[in-house]
């Protein structure tokens, strides 16, 4: 298990909950991610079987400015607009999976599935590489920070022949018990928890 975590005490909570959960072997290293990742070989990120992430959304100061000659090739798509890092987590992960075993899953803002300019571009080449196995939409008011309406996307490299052109569909955004200032994720609604398009 290995991670990258730029804030010194959230590092600092991922670790204390690691070890509180019985994990001994991990790697977490503290640094920007996307203008620094840390695992890394040469010129080359390090893949995964298994790549998750709750990042900042829509960050303004990501390192818009470092990917026009990304050594990563992240940018292979495209690069995210300078004012909203969304699509730029989206592709360093994307690029962090194993090519054969790859799996991700990302939470992002709803507003990835639908805006235009270069984050339409990107988004029109990552359904083309037909990697994008799941789109889950979740209920709003579900994360500290934030009350939007936020989705899950999952992505796996090696997908079976016959599911290539299609991508799932999810609305569970009625899957939520009300909170006084933050909801919480609960089943418990009715038994008919959510559609599927």
């Amino acid at each position: 298990l290995k991670g990258q975590e730029k804030n010194l005490t959230t590092e600092a909570i991922a670790r204390m909950n690691l070890l509180l959960h019985g994990m001994e072997d991990f790697e977490i290293k503290r640094g920007d991610t996307l203008r620094d990742p840390k695992f890394v070989s040469g010129d080359k990120l390090t893949t995964f079987d298994c790549v998750i992430a709750n990042p900042p959304f829509s960050l303004s100061d990501w390192g818009h400015e470092k990917w026009f000659a990304d050594k990563y090739s992240r940018n292979r798509f495209g690069i995210a607009p300078k004012k909203n890092g969304d699509f730029a987590w989206i592709m360093h992960m994307f690029s962090s999976m194993n090519e054969d075993t790859g799996r991700m899953a990302i939470v992002v803002p709803h507003g990835v599935l639908f805006r235009g300019g270069e984050e339409g571009e990107i988004r029109k080449k990552l359904v083309e590489s037909r990697s994008c196995e799941c789109v889950i939409g979740i209920a709003k008011n579900l994360f500290y920070g934030t009350n939007m309406a936020t989705c899950i996307l999952i992505f796996r490299k090696n997908r079976i022949e016959s599911e290539l052109n299609k991508i799932l569909f999810i609305d569970a955004s009625e899957i939520f018990t009300k909170g006084r200032s933050q909801n919480k994720l609960s089943d418990s609604q009715s038994d008919e928890i959510f559609k599927i398009y």
